[in-house]
């Protein structure tokens, strides 16, 4: 029996640190993946909370204009909306940032989180998103969970 010569592998140091740099850019990729997963989870979380402020908004609007979240009819049994007092709310107590439009300056707020934001909703719903108080006109965007004021102007 003829004895096989022993083969020990060598390893080859420039396949080792190719190896090495390729691992490195797959970890980097991974590292900037992670970055960009975690940046888009953040804004879905905040976009998540902006739709359920809105949602509960537009729960309450269709509470105070007598519809169920179904779309019927609520049955309101001896009570008349309009002789209801009038919902009583500080708007000192509410977060307000200046804004500009083309119609010139105002405040808004976006303050949902608030009570006295939501009661102002309230009332604001009961009289079609538009109302005048203390000297300031009052009004909803669209969205239902903004509201806007500025100063009446005197004549």
């Amino acid at each position: 029996m003829q004895k096989q010569p022993s083969v020990t592998p060598t390893l080859d140091l420039a396949v080792i640190l190719g190896e090495l740099q390729e691992l490195r850019k797959v970890v980097e990729d991974l590292k900037r993946a992670l970055g960009e997963l975690t940046e888009r989870l953040a804004k879905a979380e905040v976009e998540l909370g902006v739709l359920r402020s809105g949602c509960e908004v537009m729960f309450q609007t269709l509470e105070l204009n007598g519809l169920l979240a179904g779309g019927e009819a609520a049955k309101v049994q001896g009570s008349n909306p309009r002789s209801e007092p009038k919902s009583e709310w500080d708007p000192r107590k509410i977060k307000w940032t200046s804004a500009e439009d083309s119609k010139g300056q105002y405040e808004r707020s976006e303050d949902t989180n608030n009570a006295e934001f939501r009661k102002m909703l309230k009332d604001l719903a009961a009289h079609k998103g538009k109302l005048y108080r203390n000297g300031l006109f009052y009004w909803t965007f669209p969205t239902g969970a903004i509201v806007g004021r500025k100063q009446v102007r005197k004549a």
